[in-house]
């Protein structure tokens, strides 16, 4: 409750101290980026300005703050920041860029004048996962009630393919959502589609929707499962567990039926 209130008085801030104009011009507008490379944002500033801060709003909504600088250069972690107020610009450098850092990034400037910030337009900022050894695979999901393919699980593709929305009324297709399995120290792409059509095909609706930069990269997927079981090995360690928790609480029963006798006795 605190986390989200904190949040919308965050925005409600950033709307109240918005000021259009080109006084302060941020670049660019957006700005997708590979997981482990590095880039940096500009604010250009056409009056003269005293300090400069950067902030980021992730896609919770939460607006933080980054840097509060004067003239000069600070760090934090794999982010600096630059401001030169003779020169009348800042800069924000991100190296090695990580998920987390996906989100909106401002700038925004203030002059003893003013005595306000002054923010620029925002940077969105996008990072793509690096997902090694992507072995593609669609999975057909049925609705038990129908033979009609109700959803299709597009899964473990590569980082480079452009899963977008479909606009016909035939399906629906998300964009594309990544899964960090930190435990197994990899990442895996997913999409899906759906449809309540007879004619509907996951195979047809995955290579409409998908595009590559070259024409060495095969659109279909190297697999096309017509069902999806879940791991029968995982569903017997879900029973032994079970079992163990019954028995477990079995024998803390009787230790405590005994321990009631005897002082009872």
């Amino acid at each position: 409750m605190e986390r989200n209130l904190r949040a919308v008085l965050g925005i409600l801030w950033v709307q109240i101290c918005w000021v259009r104009g080109n006084n302060v011009e941020q670049s660019p507008s957006f700005l997708s980026l590979h997981e482990g490379t590095n880039s940096s944002l500009r604010c250009n500033f056409s009056i003269a300005m005293t300090t400069v801060q950067w902030f980021l709003q992730d896609p919770r909504g939460s607006l933080i703050n980054l840097f509060y600088l004067a003239p000069g250069t600070k760090e934090n972690g794999r982010l600096k920041s630059t401001f030169d107020s003779k020169e009348r610009y800042s800069t924000l450098h991100i190296s090695d860029a990580q998920l987390e850092d996906s989100g909106t990034y401002f700038c925004a400037a203030s002059n003893y004048n003013q005595g306000k910030l002054i923010f620029g337009q925002g940077t969105k900022l996008s990072i793509k996962p690096n997902v090694t050894d992507p072995e593609p695979a669609v999975y057909q999901l049925k609705d038990p009630q129908s033979d009609n393919i109700t959803l299709c699980l597009f899964t473990d593709f590569d980082s480079q393919t452009n899963v977008s929305q479909s606009a016909s009324s035939e399906a629906f297709v998300s964009g594309n959502t990544v899964m960090d399995m930190k435990a197994m120290d990899s990442k895996s792409n997913g999409a899906i589609a759906w449809s309540n059509q007879t004619s509907f095909s996951c195979k047809d609706a995955f290579k409409k929707n998908a595009s590559h930069p070259t024409s060495d990269v095969p659109c279909d997927a190297k697999l096309v499962e017509k069902s999806f079981e879940t791991d029968m090995n995982l569903n017997f360690q879900n029973l032994s567990v079970m079992g163990l928790r019954i028995l477990l609480l079995k024998v803390a029963g009787f230790n405590l039926l005994m321990t009631l006798r005897l002082w009872s006795s």
